[in-house]
């Protein structure tokens, strides 16, 4: 008689454990469920337009279409639609990273790159978990818009520097011939 009450406690209490866990597996279950009438990302600021010369240097970087399309997407999306495009941002940074044209491959537009990269794969991370927390997603939805707006105007202030430059160098050559014209007549008076 002793040993059967703790006999008995003991039994009780692994009924209870058991029962417990099998508890949670249901919760688990219910976590699991993917929200997918919610939208995330209707305050999204707007992407500035990319200027003709960056258009034009950006068509050789075929991925970058993929990108930029992409990019607008993050507007106005439910779960598992911002799983794929966060799946293909995250893709598509690496390819960009790897194949940078030499027109655009400079300091600062790399460094908005990596962290355009960085940001994509982080979505990706925050989209594809099982229970997702809406702040954070909103949160990373806006970082990844923001690294997107970095990286189009570095590429548009790139090359808007890059055609005053040019028009310096221009001037500069007009202004040099003037002087040879000038010094050429005053030699030969």
């Amino acid at each position: 008689m002793k040993r059967f009450i703790p006999f008995s406690i003991l039994v009780c209490l692994l009924l209870s454990v058991m029962a417990s866990c099998g508890d949670t597996s249901e919760t688990d279950a219910t976590a699991q469920t993917v929200d997918d009438k919610t939208h995330y990302g209707s305050t999204l600021t707007t992407l500035p337009t990319l200027s003709d010369a960056a258009k034009s240097q950006a068509i050789s970087w075929s991925v970058f279409e993929d990108f930029e399309v992409n990019i607008q997407r993050l507007r106005n999306q439910t779960v598992p639609t911002l799983q794929d495009i966060a799946e293909q941002l995250a893709l598509q940074t690496d390819s960009l990273l790897t194949k940078i044209p030499d027109t655009i491959n400079t300091r600062p537009i790399y460094e908005r790159l990596i962290l355009a990269n960085t940001r994509a794969k982080l979505l990706e991370q925050l989209a594809k978990e099982n229970n997702v927390d809406s702040l954070q997603l909103e949160t990373g939805l806006k970082e990844m818009n923001k690294a997107a707006e970095n990286l189009f105007i570095v590429m548009n202030g790139t090359f808007t520097k890059s055609e005053i430059d040019d028009e310096l160098k221009e001037t500069e050559k007009k202004e040099l011939e003037k002087q040879r014209k000038f010094l050429d007549s005053v030699y030969k008076a």
